[in-house]
C-alpha cells in the first residue's frame, strides 16, 4: 500500500514553458490536487488528480482508436 499525501510536496520538473521567458515548471502535490506554476512566478494552475487520470485514459483510448482505424484503412487500400 502506498503512503497517502497529506503534506505539500514540491518538485522542479524538466519541462519548460514560455512564460515571461523560458522557465521550468514547478509541481506541488497537495492531497488530491496538483498545482502547476512557472518557476519564479506566483500564478498557479490547479488540477484535480482524478481529472488528470481520466484525461490520460481518454487520450490513450482515442489514440488506440485512431491507430486501429489507420491500420484498417491501410489494409483496405492494400487489398484493392
Amino acid at each position: 500500500m502506498a503512503t497517502k499525501s497529506f503534506r505539500p510536496v514540491t518538485r522542479e520538473t524538466s519541462a519548460l514553458v514560455r512564460e515571461r521567458g523560458l522557465r521550468a515548471v514547478m509541481v506541488t502535490l497537495v492531497g488530491g490536487v496538483i498545482e502547476l506554476r512557472a518557476k519564479g512566478l506566483r500564478s498557479r494552475e490547479t488540477v484535480d488528480v482524478a481529472w488528470c487520470y481520466y484525461a490520460a485514459v481518454k487520450q490513450r483510448v482515442a489514440f488506440e482508436r485512431s491507430e486501429r482505424l489507420r491500420t484498417a484503412s491501410g489494409a483496405k487500400r492494400r487489398a484493392r
